[in-house]
């Protein structure tokens, strides 16, 4: 059982964002976010948290709320058939440790987790039971952020190229946001981390995700949308939705 949205009842959203935090993309997003009065949900790599203890601290400071997306965001499904239980176990685990002390002395209360991927299966519920229980987040609805183009390649000067994958987010998301979405986005990626592809321009992979929050928050609020965090809200438990 897992979670891929709120009570559909309640005029409310939530802002998801993975894979970070990121030293050069979540302190502008996070001043976004301040601009705009608005509360996110933040899903933490362990290692990049070891990498910017500062920014995940500055993201708690921000009263926003941290999760864990697993300490190397390699696919659960796939550690578990190759190396077992044990392995998913500390994957998941060492993540929240790699979060908690980035945080220092305010220690973050971490309630939810959410799969790398998406990728879920009953048997990684049953090894993730303890401490999640069923507070495992996907979400119904995917905007392609984590799409970064043909050669996974962004520079500051890329403008136009930036402009229009901003210009397709907020598309999308205006189209499929309704009382109780949970929109996934990315602030960074788990590219370069040991093991993960590289590309020397990883840290751009949101750029056009930053210039696109603001105006998606104004077109929630627009909307008479609410947004809250996580675990401020109704969430609906459901079966674990599989390809046919």
């Amino acid at each position: 059982m897992v979670i891929y949205r709120a009570d559909p009842k309640l005029n409310e959203v939530a802002l998801l964002f993975d894979d970070g935090p990121n030293p050069k993309i979540t302190p502008q997003l996070l001043q976004n976010l301040k601009q705009k009065d608005a509360a996110a949900n933040f899903f933490l790599i362990g290692a990049r948290a070891e990498e910017s203890p500062e920014v995940v601290r500055q993201i708690i400071k921000d009263g926003h709320e941290v999760g864990n997306h697993t300490y190397t965001h390699k696919r659960l499904t796939e550690i578990l058939k190759e190396k077992g239980e044990a392995a998913v176990k500390e994957e998941i685990e060492k993540g929240a440790l790699a979060i908690e002390k980035a945080a220092g002395s305010n220690k973050p209360d971490i309630k939810f987790l959410r799969p790398p991927y998406l990728d879920w299966s009953e048997e990684v519920g049953k090894i993730a039971a303890q401490p999640y229980g069923q507070k495992i987040i996907m979400s119904g609805l995917a905007v392609g952020d984590y799409d970064w183009g043909v050669n996974y390649h962004w520079d500051d000067e890329d403008t136009p190229a930036i402009a229009a994958q901003s210009n397709r987010i907020i598309k999308t998301w205006s189209n499929v946001a309704g009382n109780g979405t949970l929109l996934g986005f990315h602030d960074s990626s788990e590219y370069n981390l040991p093991g993960n592809k590289r590309y020397e321009t990883w840290m751009n992979r949101a750029l056009p995700t930053l210039q696109a929050i603001s105006h998606i928050i104004d077109d929630l609020r627009s909307k008479g949308l609410v947004i809250k965090k996580l675990s401020e809200m109704q969430l609906v438990t459901e079966p674990e939705k599989t390809a046919a």
